[in-house]
């Protein structure tokens, strides 16, 4: 069999979810001596199949030897970005991406790539220049798939939901039987409250894909929008039966379960946790925080509302933990523990955590961390006991220790002290910096 044929064979194992036996093929295929042309696909392959494994490690040393030997090439350039991206090495994934398009400055892929790294590194006007790039740069099309979807959630979460749904109608122009972005249209019109625009496009996205959970989820919650509260029951249930291992859509077709005049309680209280478990079982660096707490207020909720304080609160720690708790549970829980007051202070605090062994939820080897909080609070005091009472809920173990570090009025971005308005507001932590680990 040809080197070519071998790769084409490669590729479908790994299509079809066979990494390993494409690896065992890709490895066999080897020769020192092979041209520069057979090197760069075999290689781009083998680190491709040695990641859909698992084995970042040996990915990597296989990646950086590529790179080594073939240091002008942006195929090898982009599989090495690929793997630090992988393995949580948002650093050396962007200056990679960043050493591709030095080589190819009119490749697509290097473009997308490293606006998704900047993106998760908090540099999201960078972000979207590149998002934009990789779709210029395909000239007359079709474009890039990824970073249209990418820019157009970009501009969703700021707010820009018109630039958003031009970026998809564009999209939608070239290919206007793509699933994909006939969903994320659809998203983008609902949030537009043209609901029945965004209907139209869930429901074209399902005669296409009846199996499509997003389609499903979304379709449901813009009718639950609409006061379809029936239809968006059922599309809810045909979202978890189309995917069942969504967390958010356990989470909120969990929450409507529960809500129903008739609940069956067991059902919609395994459903609430299985979204719970779902969310703790993916790997940190590949989990948005901003998805993960989107769940877990929904879940919080959900129990809250039916009057389960303890199970909610027990979500809450959970949350906290893991840099997950919105203001809405803070609030929520102040309001529970500390009333509302109208004169108060907002204030910063910093404090620093420390213990001989990790709890399990700390990452491996981490022997505290530092983390920062905004409190309203009446004084200086009182702000430290509540940053302290929250500490505490959140790590209720004896060889946790805590520290004070610094109490100042204003709040994060403020130099001056800042009064809270005549409105009440619940005392207590208003706002979670996260946490910084250290080691030794």
């Amino acid at each position: 069999m040809s080197l070519r044929a071998q790769l084409d064979a490669a590729a479908t194992l790994l299509d079809e979810g066979a990494a390993n036996s494409a690896v065992r093929m890709l490895r066999s295929s080897w020769e020192p001596e092979l041209p520069e042309e057979d090197r760069i696909p075999l290689y781009c392959m083998w680190i491709r199949g040695l990641c859909d494994t698992g084995d970042l490690e040996h990915a990597l040393v296989l990646a950086e030897r590529a790179a080594d030997e073939l240091p002008r090439e942006a195929d090898v350039l982009i599989a090495l970005g690929n793997v630090y991206d992988l393995r949580g090495q948002l650093e050396d994934a962007r200056d990679t991406f960043l050493r591709a398009i030095a080589v190819d400055a009119v490749g697509s892929l290097q473009h997308y790539n490293l606006g998704a790294v900047l993106e998760r590194l908090g540099e999201e006007a960078d972000a979207e220049g590149c998002y934009r790039r990789a779709i210029e740069v395909d000239g007359e099309g079709p474009t890039l798939f990824e970073a249209n979807a990418a820019l157009g959630a970009l501009l969703r979460r700021s707010g820009r939901l018109e630039e958003a749904a031009e970026v998809y109608e564009s999209y939608l122009d070239e290919d206007p039987l793509s699933v994909e972005m006939l969903v994320e249209h659809g998203i983008c019109l609902s949030d537009l409250d043209e609901f029945e625009e965004a209907i139209d496009r869930f429901r074209t996205a399902l005669s296409l894909d009846t199996g499509h959970g997003s389609a499903w989820y979304n379709l449901a919650i813009t009718q639950y929008r609409m006061g379809q509260a029936e239809e968006a029951f059922g599309s809810m249930r045909n979202a978890h039966e189309a995917d069942p291992g969504s967390p958010l859509t356990l989470a909120v077709f969990g929450a409507w379960t529960l809500a129903q005049p008739d609940a069956d309680l067991d059902k919609a209280l395994g459903l609430l946790y299985g979204a719970i478990d779902r969310l703790a079982a993916i790997d940190a660096n590949h989990l948005s925080p901003s998805y993960a707490s989107l769940v877990a207020e929904e879940v919080f909720d959900a129990l809250w509302s039916k009057s389960r304080l303890a199970e909610a609160r027990e979500v809450a720690r959970m949350a906290g933990q893991r840099d997950w708790i919105t203001a809405h549970m803070l609030e929520t829980l102040n309001e529970a523990d500390h009333g509302r007051g109208s004169e108060m202070t907002t204030f910063t605090v910093t404090a620093r955590a420390e213990s001989p062994s990790a709890p399990e939820h700390w990452p491996s080897g981490a022997q505290g961390y530092t983390t920062g909080f905004t409190v309203l609070a009446r004084d200086e005091d009182e702000a430290r006991r509540y940053s302290l009472e929250f500490l505490r809920s959140l790590e209720p173990f004896p060889q946790v220790q805590f520290q004070i570090e610094a109490v100042r009025p204003g709040g994060p971005d403020d130099d001056v002290r800042l009064q809270a308005t005549a409105v009440p507001r619940a005392r207590g932590v208003i706002g979670v910096g996260g946490r910084a680990y250290f080691r030794g």
